[in-house]
């Protein structure tokens, strides 16, 4: 893998007190929606899985979704962009097209949601350029009923954390 050299965005002091980074095995734990081995192995493509964003041979970013937590026909994406050199290139605009039309076509998701930090707008912005809207929905809207205590304040809370959807007409 790669170091993440973006991750001042959206985790960790000074900007992010109350969400601090995640050491390696926090990353990985199942306790609490972590990267665990079947994001990488492809094993439980319903649950969620995990790619690298390339240009050329190049790992630029890395894209996820998953859907083991929400409720039916609906997958949550997250992204990171490797460096500030590759942002505001169309990588990630290019992956969460090309994800979510997978998704849409071979899985059946209808309704994808992404939830940076309200303070993020330069993520915020770029997932409009790839058709997502913010919404006043909250977090447990989405949620399985037995995932809401855990993930129904979305990752920076009520009131910090920004809902965007994706809807598909199929």
């Amino acid at each position: 893998m790669f170091s993440i050299e973006t991750t001042k965005c959206h985790s960790g002091p000074p900007d992010y007190p109350n969400n601090p980074i995640p050491t390696y095995e926090e990353f990985c734990s199942s306790d609490d929606g972590g990267y665990t081995e079947y994001y990488f192995t492809g094993v439980k493509p319903k649950d969620g899985r995990g790619f690298l964003i390339v240009n050329g041979k190049e790992a630029v970013g890395f894209i996820s979704y998953c859907s083991f937590h929400l409720k039916s026909g609906i997958s949550e994406l997250d992204m990171w962009i490797k460096d500030e050199a590759n942002c505001g290139k169309g990588f990630g605009t290019d992956a969460l097209v090309s994800l979510g039309n997978y998704l849409n076509e071979e899985m059946g998701i209808r309704e994808l949601i992404i939830a940076p930090s309200e303070r993020n707008t330069r993520a915020v912005r770029a997932y409009g350029k790839a058709g997502f809207v913010k919404t006043d929905k909250a977090m447990s809207e989405f949620l399985a009923d037995e995932y809401i205590s855990v993930f129904g304040e979305g990752d920076y809370g009520t009131g910090d954390t920004a809902i965007l959807v994706k809807r598909f007409n199929a």
